[in-house]
């Protein structure tokens, strides 16, 4: 008989942990789950003090310090000076919390002093992390999922350093987050003390920026549907005292939080919306390649900044998630308002949408990239927790992988934005996706703003105080953008650090886009740089050494060569400064010289043979301008100074030289630099013979279909000193739909010539066609011209057509008004017409008034008349065609109350009007 086999022990054991193991397991990843918020918080906590000390000052950190200080003294009752300040219509709730800081730890050094305010800011941001982490754990359960939303908030390389030193932009995103937290806890309690500390909330977010009044109309607006579906009058009065209450706290913190408010608040509120929808500040600003101004921004900015500095795993799970919730609110509409759950979803949907609708429908003021709308990463990022990445995990549930594939490949987004932040390091706020090219070196210099608050220049002072320890340090930022770093220094390097008005040491420029400076000429300062910083193959900044006795003698070398090759000639103007011509560059020299003869910037005006030849935004003026300051430009040797500037490839025919004063004005001097020879022009000149003649005055006026030309022979000075007249009227008036003409008056030396006793000025002519030109000459201060012509020109065939079809177009319609014209108002534009039509019934002028709807509609420098006044001549906007006469005014955009038509005569009472109600 066979005996059972004897157990071993170690194959017992093994046993009993196999069969203990799965649940070991889940215990081990319940227990990291439970924990894994707090631990990735904690250790975001840790790292951000590590990396406290290596960010710079940006540029809005003092100016944000003094209007708290102005503030406080408001409030104490000390001064009125901030009634008058340039920045009191920004709250300043986050910036009196921090000057209380400063006060209570009685902090004198600027260095302590900014460091704490770094600190106290990105705490700040450390909490918005934690309230993101814990919204997304409340929405969904998953602590998990709590922490991807803690990861992709505070990994945000932009963000991250922004939550350093923007004092504005970060804190209102930090708090933003803190208060849809409230909100929600406020909507699922139905408590008086939650909505207490909700209203609180919107109260002080609302002092930080205008845009936290969206969250104080959404929760008026959800009370009102759950006052709808109250069950009971009990519920009506409890919520209307929740909301009452929510209401009342909110205005009263504002109040309370906002001293520029006390005096009227009502009244001072509302200036405060409309300045700082339409900041008066309007910097141009770099993107995709163009300078534009910021006060006009297209409606993609902002999408596209946000698309192009986002993580893309952040973007990718943002836009599943802003999908599925509205799949899910299209298949149950009527849940919107019941659901507590999805209507909350509903409200991060509306605070990502609603504000960037309202900034392109005011035309609101916006640059330095989208740091003004940074608050829509908050509800973006819950969006892309607990929509796009919970959507993932429950769809691979539902397949039964358990969602480690959603939570690897969440994990693996989070890995790329730590590695972004670590290579960046510090200069995080530089961070753009792959969808933008990051690899081809300085390319993103000339597309986009970068360091445009100049953090870098901390690590280029930092630079030359180590390796010139034993002496003063004088270094001209450009603007002044290197003051703020100052404040992060130590009392020892402040006391040997001098940022001077003038070039004396060192020059430190970031080598920001430049509107008025064209790139071709944009190379590094003429100085030797000593010491750049770059990120991504991108000059941020550059040191250079405007005074030669501060490098090596190799260094200097070629300086001192082209100085005493350029001395062994003659110069061609001989002034405040010496001025040499150069086939390839003009170049300055005064000897001696002192630091003030350099500091008024250099004039210089370069007129070309062909205007063509310019930059198509300057090819109107006729000259490009490449002004400079010396520090960009100059270096001091041996006593004395030299600037070099390159020439531009293309001919110049003249150029001009001088300097305006450091406070602007008339130049403290100028001199004209003809180029020899005028060979081009002498060309010019006798092809003009074979060309039909347009008109026959002072000057002979010949009209190609790209260009206009003025000549004369025999000519003096005199003839060509009188101001050019050229007034261009489009065959299309929409073409100009703020102007009824196109003026291009020119001085002769921005487009002419004098050569062989002849004159000839060549002006070239817009793409646009045309169909009038007026030509003359007047003397400035005298409105008579010496002498005038219109010059019309036939309509093209197409043209004609246009007139033909619109006129056709019109009369199938009543007019608005009959008269000696019958008048039509369209969508977009005023017609007069009348058939049949002859010359003298145009001759008298045509009245225009558009009286909006709403006095603020109306251009600034028509307001104070009530209208405005579009009035213009037939010549200009109008046709003879077939016996009938046809003109076109196109209109504002803006909501008309009522037209004011007719006609007149110059000195002459009108020959008859109407007015016009437009319909609304």
């Amino acid at each position: 008989m066979n005996r059972p086999e004897k157990e071993r022990p170690l194959s017992r054991c093994v046993a009993t942990w196999r069969a203990r193991l799965p649940s070991f397991g889940a215990a081990v990843v319940n227990g990291a789950a439970e924990r894994s918020v707090l631990i990735a918080w904690v250790l975001f906590v840790l790292a951000g003090l590590a990396v406290l000390d290596d960010y710079g000052a940006s540029l809005d950190e003092p100016m944000q310090r003094n209007i708290a200080l102005v503030s406080m003294d408001y409030a104490l009752g000390r001064s009125d000076a901030l009634l008058s300040h340039y920045d009191r219509s920004h709250g300043v709730a986050f910036e009196l919390f921090l000057l209380a800081i400063e006060r209570l730890l009685r902090l004198e050094d600027s260095r302590h002093i900014f460091l704490s305010r770094h600190l106290a800011s990105h705490l700040l941001f450390a909490l918005g992390g934690w309230c993101c982490a814990q919204l997304a754990l409340r929405l969904t359960g998953n602590r998990w999922l709590a922490c991807c939303a803690l990861c992709l908030f505070v990994l945000h390389p932009r963000l991250y350093a922004h939550s350093f030193f923007n004092s504005k932009d970060v804190p209102f995103l930090s708090l933003f987050m803190l208060v849809l937290l409230l909100l929600h806890r406020a909507f699922r309690a139905e408590t008086a003390r939650a909505f207490l500390l909700a209203g609180a909330g919107v109260g002080v977010l609302t002092n930080i920026r205008l845009a936290g009044a969206l969250l104080f109309g959404a929760v008026l607006l959800l009370r009102a549907c759950d006052l709808v579906y109250a069950p009971t009058p009990a519920a009506r009065r409890r919520i209307l005292w929740t909301t009452g209450l929510f209401a009342a706290t909110a205005a009263l913190t504002l109040y309370a939080t906002w001293p520029y408010l006390w005096g009227d608040p009502l009244e001072r509120l509302g200036l405060s919306f409309r300045r700082l929808a339409r900041w008066r500040l309007n910097p141009v600003t770099l993107f995709q390649g163009q300078f534009i101004s910021a006060q006009n921004v297209p409606a993609h900015y902002v999408p596209t900044w946000f698309a192009i500095t986002g993580p893309p795993n952040a973007l990718l799970l943002g836009g599943l998630g802003v999908v599925a919730l509205v799949r899910r609110s299209l298949r149950r509409p009527g849940a919107i308002l019941r659901n507590t759950r999805l209507r909350f979803q509903c409200l991060l949907l509306a605070c990502c949408v609603l504000p960037l609708l309202s900034v392109i429908w005011l035309g609101s003021t916006l640059y330095n990239g989208w740091r003004h709308l940074y608050f829509l990463y908050a509800p973006f990022c819950l969006l892309a927790a607990i929509g796009g990445l919970h959507g993932l995990v429950a769809s691979a549930r539902r397949l039964r992988r358990g969602g480690r594939e959603a939570y690897g490949l969440a994990g693996i987004g989070a890995a790329a934005m730590l590695g972004a932040l670590i290579s960046l390091h510090p200069y995080q706020h530089l961070y753009f996706n792959f969808w933008v090219d990051r690899a081809t070196p300085e390319r993103l210099l000339f597309q986009y703003d970068l360091d445009y608050w100049s953090l870098s220049f901390r690590n280029v002072l930092e630079f030359l105080l180590a390796h010139y320890p034993d002496e003063p340090i004088y270094v001209q930022s450009q603007f002044g953008r290197g003051h703020a770093h100052r404040h992060l220094l130590s009392a020892t390097d402040r006391q040997r650090l001098a940022l001077t008005a003038r070039a004396k040491d060192f020059y430190i420029d970031n080598r920001r886009g430049d509107p008025w400076v064209a790139t071709a000429v944009r190379s590094p300062p003429y100085a030797p740089a000593i010491h750049t910083q770059t990120a991504y193959g991108n000059t941020l900044a550059l040191a250079a050494a405007v005074n030669l006795e501060k490098v090596d003698a190799a260094t200097a070398a070629p300086y001192r060569a082209t100085y005493r090759a350029l001395t062994a000639r003659e110069p061609v103007v001989r002034d405040h400064f010496n001025v040499y011509l150069d086939a390839d560059a003009v170049s300055w020299i005064r000897d001696p010289c002192q630091p003030e003869d350099t500091e008024p910037r250099f004039l210089l005006y370069l007129a070309p043979v062909d205007p063509q030849d310019l930059p198509a935004g300057r090819r109107r003026f006729g000259f490009d301008n490449l002004n400079f300051n010396f520090v960009e430009r100059g270096v001091r040797l041996d006593g004395a100074c030299l600037a070099v500037v390159p020439r531009p490839t293309y001919p110049i025919r003249s150029l001009s030289v001088g300097q305006f004063p450091a406070g602007g004005g008339p130049a403290l001097w100028q001199a004209d630099i003809p180029v020899p020879p005028a060979v081009a022009y002498r060309a010019a000149y006798r092809t003009l013979a074979a060309r039909p003649l347009t008109h026959r005055s002072a000057f002979n006026v010949y009209v190609t279909p790209t260009t206009v030309t003025f000549a004369k022979a025999p000519c003096t000075e005199a003839d060509a000193q009188p101001r050019f007249v050229l007034h261009l009227a489009p065959v299309d008036p929409r073409v100009l739909p703020d102007r009824p003409f196109d003026n291009r008056d020119f001085s002769f030396d921005a487009h002419g010539a004098r050569f062989d006793r002849a004159c000839l000025a060549t002006v070239p002519l817009p793409a646009y066609p045309i169909r009038q030109i007026t030509v003359g000459q007047w003397r400035g201060g005298n409105a008579q011209a010496l002498w005038l012509a219109e010059l019309s020109l036939p309509l093209a065939p197409r043209a004609v057509d246009a007139y033909r079809a619109a006129y056709r177009a019109l009369t199938t319609g009543l007019p608005a008004h009959r008269a000696v014209f019958d008048v039509y108002v369209t969508a977009d534009a005023v017609a007069y017409a009348k058939a049949p039509c002859t010359a003298e019934d145009t001759q008298p002028k045509f009245i225009l008034h558009v009286i909006p709807a709403r006095p603020r509609d109306l251009p600034p420098d028509h307001q104070n008349i009530g209208f405005e006044n579009r009035g213009f001549q037939f010549a200009w906007q109008g046709a003879h065609f077939d016996g009938v006469c046809l003109a076109r005014a196109p209109l504002p955009a803006y909501a008309i109350a009522y037209l004011r038509v007719g006609q007149f005569r110059a000195g002459e009472t009108v020959l008859w009007s109407a007015e016009i109600p437009r319909a609304r």
